[in-house]
């Protein structure tokens, strides 16, 4: 709840009387904790000026999407599964933190926020994705491995790991929409396969 007074663009007294109040559970007021509730949710934050400009690669994951992803089951089936993803502004406005509301084809749920931040010192990309349905965290790229290119309108992001290497591309159709794909390799990058997994998304807020 403290993250939703931060994620305001310019909060008012009224709202963060609001969240304070809610969060220490203080108030009845049901209008007032659906107004922090919704601003937790449709709040996107601000770039701060002094945001290395590298960080604008990202800048259009910033919003509300929804989508669709198109996957292959285990037996060969075909499936679209419904995806929610949000982009927003985090930590003062110096990173992104875009987050993946899903289900997996077995129904349960598919939950992941990926942390993006560019190091000025090191002149590095800091990527990160917590899978929080399995619990497991995926450092993609630092200072030491990984890469993050821009190609035309395509940003690619590949994640350096001993066994297998992941490249995702994020295609900028248009400020509306974009799509996602991956690749893996298991030869150090020297040859990709295409994984039957895209996902295709246009924004809503």
């Amino acid at each position: 709840m403290r993250g939703a007074v931060f994620l305001m663009k310019r909060p008012g007294r009224r709202f963060i009387a609001a969240a304070a109040l809610a969060a220490i559970g203080l108030t009845d007021d049901a209008a007032a904790q659906r107004e922090v509730a919704q601003a937790s949710v449709t709040t996107y934050g601000e770039r701060n000026p002094a945001a290395p400009k590298e960080l604008d690669v990202f800048a259009f994951l910033i919003g509300k999407w929804e989508g669709a992803a198109k996957v292959t089951t285990a037996d060969g089936t075909p499936a679209e599964i419904p995806v929610t993803w949000i982009g927003r502004y985090i930590l003062d406005g110096m990173a992104i933190a875009d987050e993946g509301h899903s289900t997996a084809p077995d129904g349960s749920p598919a939950l992941g926020i990926s942390l993006r931040q560019f190091d000025s010192q090191r002149k590095a990309w800091i990527v990160e994705f917590l899978n929080v349905s399995n619990s497991f965290l995926r450092r993609q790229v630092n200072a030491d491995s990984g890469s993050v290119t821009v190609d035309g309108n395509t940003v690619v992001v590949v994640s350096e790991a001993p066994d297998t290497w992941i490249r995702e591309n994020y295609r900028v159709e248009s400020p509306d929409r974009w799509t996602y794909s991956i690749e893996l390799s298991n030869d150090g990058g020297r040859s990709w396969n295409a994984q039957p997994f895209t996902m295709t998304f246009s924004r809503t807020e």
